[in-house]
């Protein structure tokens, strides 16, 4: 038994070691590649620059909406660059919708370094700003975030932010991922990252949009129905994407969903 007590502590105290070392590598894998609007194939949209108080830069990518229409403020998931996203910004121009999408630091030519309290801070300062970007009232605010980005969006949204919102494949918190993804190991009382969902939720009254694939390995489906359940708002609907895994919500199905959702707003 002191030998297993042994052992276990040895691992306990590995993995502690080794989730410090790489936490940020894994919850933040950004691309740092730049890459300009007109490069990734949407020349309507418009590369602008924020100062954050301490000092980095963040890029913006931005296209101001047509007449009084709405404005989409997109964040991004963990993987990927703006310019992957150029084909949503896309159709979302074409429907009318005006687009505020910021990079995180460390992303697509942002500088700085990520964690939850600084990507916070630097998406309640963009929102601050979304008018200025754009040159033009945004209309009503639409917050939409895809993964890790639907954490940033139901921080901004508890917070007040935004008049409507849209959750790609959102989960509950990190610690709860971690569990899942790594069971036995006690990664999710380690991990600093929390990002909970599942609290912030219950401060979010605006009408709401949970698209989630029904085949996502990454982050299961019933975290996305448990946050649909939790949140008081009296205007929500949740479509499970038939067959779609993680990154896959983005079909005919669920740009459906998101289209009747947006032109509600």
């Amino acid at each position: 038994m002191l030998k297993l007590a042994l052992v276990l502590a040895l691992s306990t105290s590995f993995t502690a070691w080794f989730l410090q070392q790489h936490e940020m590598r894994v919850v933040y894998p950004f691309d740092a590649t730049h890459s300009t609007p007109a490069a990734a194939g949407e020349p309507r949209l418009t590369e602008r620059r924020v100062e954050t108080p301490d000092g980095e830069i963040l890029v913006v990518w931005t296209a101001p909406p047509d007449g009084t229409g709405a404005t989409v403020l997109y964040f991004t998931g963990n993987a990927g660059t703006l310019a992957n996203r150029a084909p949503r910004f896309t159709a979302l121009i074409e429907r009318g919708y005006g687009i505020v999408a910021p990079a995180y630091r460390g992303s697509s030519g942002s500088s700085g370094k990520p964690d939850e309290e600084t990507l916070t801070a630097d998406a309640q300062l963009v929102a601050e700003q979304a008018e200025t970007l754009l040159g033009t009232g945004p209309g009503a605010l639409i917050l939409y975030g895809e993964s890790l980005g639907s954490a940033v969006s139901v921080k901004l949204a508890a917070a007040g932010v935004g008049d409507a919102v849209v959750l790609e494949a959102p989960f509950t918190s990190i610690p709860d991922l971690a569990d899942i993804q790594y069971p036995g190991h006690g990664l999710g009382r380690l991990v600093t990252q929390i990002w909970d969902n599942r609290a912030g939720i219950a401060d979010v009254t605006a009408p709401l949009l949970i698209v989630h694939g029904t085949e996502d390995a990454l982050v299961p489906i019933a975290m996305g129905r448990e946050l649909f359940e939790t949140a008081p708002s009296r205007d929500k609907a949740f479509v499970p994407i038939e067959g779609a895994p993680h990154s896959g919500s983005w079909t005919g199905e669920g740009q459906r969903a998101i289209y009747a959702f947006l032109a509600r707003q």
